[in-house]
């Protein structure tokens, strides 16, 4: 078994490496704002 600090190590960096997941979501939702504000910027 791997001592507490090998542990905490592991820990610690999969708490720090990105949420792909999330990423994914939250570059749609910019898209789809970016878009939006495009559509706004054309209106005017």
């Amino acid at each position: 078994m791997a001592s507490k600090t090998q542990q905490t190590e592991k820990i610690r960096a999969r708490k720090h490496k990105s949420n792909k997941v999330n990423m994914k979501a939250a570059q749609k939702r910019l898209a789809k704002n970016y878009e939006v504000l495009e559509r706004l910027v054309e209106a005017r």
